[in-house]
């Protein structure tokens, strides 16, 4: 297999990049507090080897093959974009259904009102500012509260997952740029491959980080 100039230099700097976040995974599992994190951290970091690998072969003039695991991890990523696809239309219907049956009270506690106004104006004027009162000061006592607990997490595993989502963008658009560089097509999908999974390393950390409040999408 012989490449040109620029995909051989290429291709090196990849297998730096693959080097980097072998490092960092590693070093980073070992410094995570929470479990979870340790395996997302570990399961990453073994990926990036197999990358590391896949990167030293091409080099050597070896054509790895990528495949089947490519297949099944496209097809647990379906699966996991399913499920949030689901989850998001539940949230949005409860949502719904909660806006309806707040919409539903309003109209019946205005049509109390109207009754009582129709029997005793001054009554049912008192009747309305109590009400205006009453709503405004569970408005204030209630404040908007987004999902996870920003108190239950490790400020220091969120720096961790902060500086890994970062790496992995920079990886994957590094890899981006040069699957448009290689002539040899089944080069260009074994690096497409690679990216992908780049990706998902970099959906794991991101759903981690949202699930536990810290990362907010807004």
């Amino acid at each position: 297999m012989n490449f040109t100039t620029k995909e051989r230099f290429l291709l090196e700097d990849q297998k730096n990049h693959e080097e980097i976040c072998i490092l960092k995974y590693q070093n980073y599992a070992s410094m995570a507090s929470c479990q979870q994190l340790k395996s997302i951290f570990q399961q990453n970091g073994q990926k990036e080897v197999e990358h590391y690998n896949t990167i030293d072969q091409l080099l050597k003039g070896q054509m790895p093959s990528t495949g089947q695991s490519g297949g099944q991890q496209q097809s647990g990523g379906q699966q996991q974009s399913g499920g949030q696809q689901q989850s998001g239309s539940q949230m949005q219907m409860q949502q719904q259904s909660g806006s309806q049956q707040s919409g539903s009270q309003q109209s019946e506690s205005q049509q109390q009102s109207g009754g009582k106004q129709s029997g005793s104006k001054q009554s049912g004027g008192q009747q309305s500012m109590q009400m205006s009162s009453q709503q405004t000061k569970m408005t204030q006592q209630q404040p908007f509260q987004p999902q996870g607990n920003s108190a239950g997490y490790s400020k220091s595993d969120k720096d961790l997952c902060t500086d890994m989502l970062m790496t992995e963008k920079y990886v994957s658009g590094s890899y981006d740029t040069a699957i448009f560089e290689f002539r040899d097509p089944q080069v260009r999908n074994i690096l497409n491959h690679i990216q992908k999974e780049e990706q998902q390393h970099g959906e794991a950390i991101f759903n981690y980080m949202e699930n536990n409040g810290m990362y907010q999408v807004k």
